[in-house]
């Protein structure tokens, strides 16, 4: 899974979420994106994840 597709992904998944944009909500998106796709590394989630958020 490319990098554009994480972050479309993460950031709809933080927009339909109702909750701010905080450094807090990095555990549970990278658990909640890792748990829908186990294909795709871990670092990989994280790096974009970190710099969404």
């Amino acid at each position: 899974m490319s990098d554009i597709q994480l972050k479309l992904e993460i950031t709809l998944l933080v927009n339909t979420s109702g909750y701010k944009k905080t450094k807090s909500m990095l555990c549970p998106i990278v658990r909640i994106v890792s748990m829908r796709h186990q294909d795709v590394p871990h670092k990989q989630i994280y790096k974009v994840a970190k710099s969404i958020l």
